[in-house]
Order: structure tokens, then sequence, then C-alpha cells
């Protein structure tokens, strides 16, 4: 993974493995790649990844394959050659054609994971927003913001915390939280000059 300015994020590791050890949580599991650039600019590393899935059979996850942009390959005799590749890799149970732009093969896709769906009592009610889950949403809408004004892997090493969360009395909240950054480095860049960024 690279930063706007080419070079890897230093931290990368760290994501990649927090990725890796939240993997077997999932009671199914979709790898999905892009089978026009895997036909015309094929990557060792993504081709080894799909191997691996596909190779390490886990009785607890069910995982299947999904090749996306196939709106992208002119020659759909290319994608049968992909199928072919990838077909005797027992970790995966079904194999799916799609295009996210286009809408092609989607409607499948979600007709298979409704099936997989396991009919159970609603933790909660659907309808009910409970306090927690509205503080997460702050955290998240939040943290959305931060990456999309600041540009580097500063926001991946900044600790968020919700510190306060009061209700006022016009049905308004009073939010406060805090960003903790390891160097005085990172908090200028994530305050900016003279507080624009957080103005």
């Amino acid at each position: 993974m690279l930063g706007h300015h080419g070079f890897p994020y230093r931290d990368v590791t760290v994501r990649v493995e927090s990725a890796w050890s939240s993997i077997n949580l999932y009671d199914l599991l979709i790898v999905m790649f892009d089978v026009n650039r895997h036909l015309n600019l094929p990557d060792s590393r993504v081709i080894k990844l799909i191997k691996r899935l596909g190779t390490e059979v886990n009785p607890n996850q069910r995982r299947i394959l999904c090749m996306n942009k196939v709106d992208l390959v002119e020659d759909k005799k290319d994608l049968l050659k992909v199928a072919k590749e990838f077909e005797d890799l027992p970790g995966y149970e079904r194999y799916f054609m799609v295009s996210g732009l286009k809408g092609k093969g989607v409607k499948d896709l979600v007709q298979y994971l409704m099936e997989q769906a396991v009919r159970r009592p609603w933790d909660e009610e659907p309808t009910v927003m409970t306090e927690e889950v509205m503080k997460t949403i702050t955290l998240e809408v939040v943290r959305e913001k931060m990456l999309h004004h600041i540009h580097q892997e500063i926001p991946y090493v900044i600790e968020h915390r919700l510190m306060g969360w009061k209700e006022l009395k016009d049905g308004s909240l009073r939010v406060e939280q805090h960003f903790i950054a390891p160097k005085q480095s990172q908090r200028q860049i994530l305050v900016g000059k003279n507080g624009s960024k957080i103005g």
C-alpha cells in the first residue's frame, strides 16, 4: 500500500496483520479480485493470495471467489480461462463473475448470500438505534473526515477516544472526542496551520 506521494506506508505491516487476524471471525468470506487486471497485468501476489485462501479449507467458514469487472473483459472466453485457473482449489465453495458497475451477476451473488443467512431473532429491535451504536457512528464519521483531510499515514497511528456524550434539551448532542498523537509533528499536521484542519 502506497501513500499519495508514492511511498509505502510505514505501518503497512500492522494494517495487514490486523486484517489477517480478523479473517477467521466470519461465517462467510468473499475473496474478490479484478479479473480484467488479472488478464492484462497479472500480479503474482494476488494469485498467491487467491490460491492460499483457496487451499486452506476451514470447516467453520465458507469461502467464495468473486471475479469482478467482467464488463471490461472484451473476449469472454478469457473469463473461462481464469475460472479454469482457480477451479481446483478446494477452499472455495462457489465462483461468481460479476460487474459491480453494470450489476451483471450481482443478483446471483446476493441470492447466494441470502441463502446462506441463518434466520434468528434480532439481538436488538431493528428500528431502535442504541446509544452505543450512535457513539460508534460518531467516532466513525469523525475518523472518516480525518482520513479525507489528512492524506498521509498519520490517521492510522492516532488514538481516537470518545470522552463525552450528552443529549441536550433541544434534542441535539454534545460530543467530545480526543485524538492522541504520539509525536508533536503529527499533532501539528492534525491541527493544521492556525487550526485550519479542525476549525
